[in-house]
């Protein structure tokens, strides 16, 4: 039985069997009238407290691509007291609480997602996250295919590179191209590993062999192409491949070429912004913050705070870069000296803006392989693809209210 339905219970008992006449009968219902409206009011109230705080559960990669969110959850202390918006860590890269000016925005759950951004957006799409920290081509794909959700802010460009096994006696993308000839000359394929089909690091290879005429396949039968490339589902496997010579080389993101470098598998030979064709990867797009449009209409102002804190984090970021290689490598577990190298391969920038030409500059390529059959299948026009990728609204009054 309800609390309530006994509250009426007894005012119905007071009224109609206690006796005493009709004053004594007043005051009970007077009373009783008093205690039901507590209750209800009580009910009321722990019914907005329960849900006045959202949940925002956010997915990342374990790559230094996302510093801005370690260094957020790293420093709280830090952007409480210059900024008054901050997380306060309740379990260690798992679970936080978002204040700003004094007041809880919102509880945050971080996910991390090992397989990839497309992982992400998958999650996304069955609506297991709100945020998801990724590169721009799963974001595109998993949008194109129908899954309900905007890029709302850029991330980080740049920061990948062509690592090569360290017995190939190759110093510089041009020595590689020519190992390659020779190796083909012999009757050998050379293997090249990238993280995943759905990748920015997978359509750069493919472009930089294009450009030097060096024909490459995906079909492990198909022995008359140069090169043979190779899904390695992630960068995990990576290291093992080159050090048993299952692969020749690799294309990974950050900080994965500075790892096999500082282990002595594998040496980095051309970053992304220098692959050919020339100019075409500089200041390129890799990492966005997609956000469901759940989330975008339900937790606007959680979404919002989140953003604000990670443009600060951001800012942070390309003022002290000590702070964001101590925070990278205690939070991927790496040494500082991997971080030392690659953190300034990489590009920190939320704008969005400058994230717009590399991202037509995608949506082009795919379509002209045929990749996109959803709603950006044939699409060009500059404002059609805006409106169905991008939301850079939240974005925009948090550059308003920094003055920035």
């Amino acid at each position: 039985m309800q609390k309530n339905q006994k509250f009426y219970i007894v005012v119905f008992y007071l009224t109609h069997v206690v006796k005493g006449g009709d004053t004594i009968k007043k005051y009970v219902i007077l009373l009783s009238s008093i205690l039901i409206a507590g209750v209800l009011f009580s009910g009321c109230m722990q019914n907005e407290t329960k849900t006045e705080t959202p949940t925002l559960k956010v997915a990342y990669l374990p790559t230094d691509h996302h510093a801005a969110l370690f260094v957020a959850a790293k420093e709280g202390n830090l952007f409480k007291d210059k900024y008054g918006i901050y997380m306060k860590e309740i379990e260690p890269k798992k679970k936080y609480e978002l204040y700003e000016n004094g007041k809880k925005v919102a509880d945050v759950e971080l996910v991390q997602v090992v397989e990839g951004g497309a992982k992400i957006m998958t999650l996304m799409a069955q609506n297991q996250i709100d945020i998801g920290l990724n590169g721009v081509p799963p974001a595109v794909f998993a949008i194109d295919k129908g899954t309900k959700a905007k890029i709302i802010s850029a991330l980080q460009g740049e920061g990948s590179a062509v690592v090569i096994r360290k017995d190939i006696p190759a110093n510089n993308w041009e020595e590689f191209i020519n190992w390659i000839k020779e190796q083909h000359a012999n009757g050998k394929q050379v293997k090249i590993g990238y993280p995943l089909p759905i990748s920015i690091q997978y359509v750069m290879i493919k472009k930089a062999l294009e450009a030097e005429g060096i024909t490459y396949t995906e079909d492990p039968n198909n022995k008359e192409a140069m090169v043979l490339l190779i899904n390695c589902k992630g960068q995990k496997s990576m290291p093992q491949m080159l050090s048993q010579k299952e692969l020749d080389a690799v294309i990974a993101w950050e900080p994965t070429p500075e790892v096999l470098k500082t282990e002595g598998i594998g040496k980095p030979i051309v970053y992304s912004k220098d692959l050919p064709p020339k100019g075409m990867w500089k200041d390129h797009p890799c990492c966005v913050i997609a956000a469901s449009e759940d989330a975008l209409n339900n937790k606007r102002d959680a979404v919002k705070a989140f953003l604000k804190l990670i443009v600060l984090a951001t800012k942070e970021i390309n003022e002290n870069k000590e702070l964001v290689i101590k925070d990278s490598a205690e939070w991927l577990g790496v040494d500082e000296k991997v971080e030392e190298e690659s953190i300034p391969n990489m590009k920190f920038d939320t704008n969005p803006e400058p994230l717009k030409e590399g991202t037509y500059l995608f949506v082009d390529v795919m379509n002209k392989q045929g990749a996109m059959d959803g709603k950006l299948k044939g699409v060009s026009n500059k404002s059609e693809i805006d409106n169905i990728l991008f939301d850079f609204s939240i974005y925009n009054e948090i550059m308003k209210e920094l003055n920035e």
